[in-house]
């Protein structure tokens, strides 16, 4: 003989499942980097990964892990 509870659990379990799937990462717009950032940042990474700190620096994240970005002398590039 079929469970009601059971059933009533699975259909809950999977009619949140449907609600989570509806969800969507936010879409991040790209920062309007100043050619002298753009001209540092890898041709690989996604220019979505590029941000700024509180103090103007510039910086990225490529799995997981954050870098600096750096000009030509190695010097964090820091705008106001």
């Amino acid at each position: 003989m079929p469970n009601p509870m059971k059933h009533a659990r699975r259909a809950a379990i999977l009619l949140g499942l449907a609600g989570l799937a509806g969800c969507a990462l936010p879409q991040v717009d790209p920062l309007d980097l100043p050619p002298q950032v753009a001209a540092e940042i890898p041709s690989d990474i996604d220019l979505s990964e590029v941000n700024r700190d509180l103090d103007g620096c510039y910086f990225y994240t490529y799995a997981a892990d954050l870098f600096v970005v750096r000009d030509r002398s190695g010097e964090p590039i820091c705008l106001p």
